[in-house]
């Protein structure tokens, strides 16, 4: 029995050592890492070698299903440090805790917030990857619901470049800004619009994958409604004047937070669901003129109209707007799934003669107030012969996407637009007149 007794206790404290010494601060966790490449944005991730290293850090590492992205990854895409403190095991993004400890005195009436703790602590050298973050967080950027594309109004043009690139075109616009055109994915189709001192102050896309916080291209107007109360009368003030926005709920419901002015586009040919998103800076917005608007001040009267153009100006700014009218029924015609239409110079000769017309002898009609003709007089006129053709018009529109929009909310235009018999287009644009001339050349 005592022999029994001495075998028991000596098997305990074997147990009871090997728990000691197994006793640590961290514990091994086993990942799978894979060769992987890694995406920002729809742009591979480019890893270059470090000085001194043979590798770099691993693009993102999976465990229990879960996706992780090294936290030098994340703020190399930020443009912001990352740091690791081996002492108290903390990672940081940006201002490290130091050095913001050395700017603001700790105030003793604010409650302690606990520190998180990390995902996971990571093995390899600090200078190869601090530490991790989810993909989720990888991707917070682009879910701001002030963001079109991961791009929110005040943002420099040179991160618009960063995030998006170069875009395809730089034009004017008539309320005083520069539009970027970025076309080269219907899908992810967006116009930037960047002021004089490089900033963005209007945002608007069609894409279908477009999105505005939780609400995307497609959404019911119930959810938007969900989301955001939509008043009669916007009420907000602005440079000294009270401002009242007469809403159109049931067209494009204009929500103003936080100072950020977004308009949802909605189609009235489709559930009304959202098919367009904007958003605008708050003084383009009134320059424009997008609705009835009304205010009160007092002293000084505020200045809500757009520059004056020279006549260069607004011809160019014309001229742009008719390439943006292209590249909108593209857009429309691509969530639509029908082939793109080309450019027809000498069907948009046409259409610029029309909105001349019409805006020289103000009349707004297909029928010429001044000669009679109609739309297919004007091409045989041209001598563009033609197995198919159609024209759309609109006045009183600031720019090209209202003219588009409406467009697209009036079955008849509508129509012209989805077209699948249409093979070319020409758009002619005079001050706040627009002509869209379609057609399918006569086969030779």
């Amino acid at each position: 029995m005592r022999k029994w007794l001495l075998i028991g206790l000596s098997v305990l404290s074997i147990a009871g050592i090997s728990r000691i010494f197994s006793s640590d601060h961290s514990s091994l966790i086993r990942v799978n890492i894979y060769p992987s490449t890694l995406y920002w944005d729809g742009r591979e991730v480019v890893f270059g070698k470090k000085a001194g290293s043979s590798s770099d850090a691993p693009p993102t590492l999976e465990y229990k299903g879960t996706l992780y992205v090294p936290l030098s990854i994340v703020g190399r895409q930020l443009n912001k440090p990352v740091g690791w403190d081996d002492a108290s095991y903390s990672a940081w993004v940006g201002q490290s805790p130091a050095a913001l400890a050395k700017q603001t005195p700790p105030d003793s009436s604010q409650p302690a917030v606990p520190a998180a703790a990390p995902a996971f602590v990571p093995s390899a050298p600090a200078e190869q990857a601090a530490a991790a973050a989810t993909a989720a967080a990888a991707t917070a950027k682009a879910q701001q619901p002030h963001a079109i594309f991961g791009l929110t109004l005040g943002m420099s043009s040179a991160d618009v470049t960063k995030q998006l690139g170069a875009p395809a075109r730089k034009e004017p616009s008539s309320l005083g800004y520069q539009w970027w055109i970025y076309n080269s994915d219907p899908a992810r189709y967006v116009q930037v619009g960047i002021s004089t001192n490089g900033k963005v102050v209007d945002l608007y896309s069609l894409a279908p994958q477009a999105k505005l916080g939780t609400i995307g291209i497609g959404a019911a107007l119930q959810a938007l409604e969900r989301q955001h109360p939509l008043q009669n009368v916007v009420s907000f003030s602005y440079m000294g004047a009270n401002i009242q926005i007469t809403n159109q709920k049931q067209q494009r419901p204009l929500v103003m937070e936080n100072g950020t002015a977004a308009i949802y586009y909605l189609d009235k040919q489709n559930n009304d669901k959202v098919t367009a998103l904007r958003l605008i800076d708050t003084q383009m917005l009134l320059r424009g003129g997008f609705y009835e608007t009304r205010w009160t001040y007092q002293g000084q009267a505020p200045d809500f109209d757009p520059p004056a153009l020279s006549v260069q100006e607004r011809e160019m700014a014309n001229a742009a707007y008719e390439r943006q009218i292209l590249d909108l029924v593209n857009v429309s015609r691509y969530r639509a799934k029908l082939p793109p239409l080309q450019w027809s110079e000498k069907a948009a000769q046409v259409a610029r003669k029309h909105s001349l017309d019409m805006e020289t002898n103000d009349f707004f009609d297909h029928i010429s107030a001044t000669t009679g003709s109609t739309p297919f007089d004007r091409l045989k006129q041209a001598s563009i012969s033609y197995r198919m053709a159609g024209e759309n018009i609109a006045a009183g529109y600031p720019d090209a996407i209202e003219a588009h929009e409406s467009w697209m909310n009036s079955p008849g235009h509508r129509k012209n637009v989805l077209e699948k018999g249409f093979t070319q287009l020409g758009a002619g644009v005079v001050s706040d007149y627009y002509t869209q001339t379609f057609l399918t050349p006569a086969s030779k």
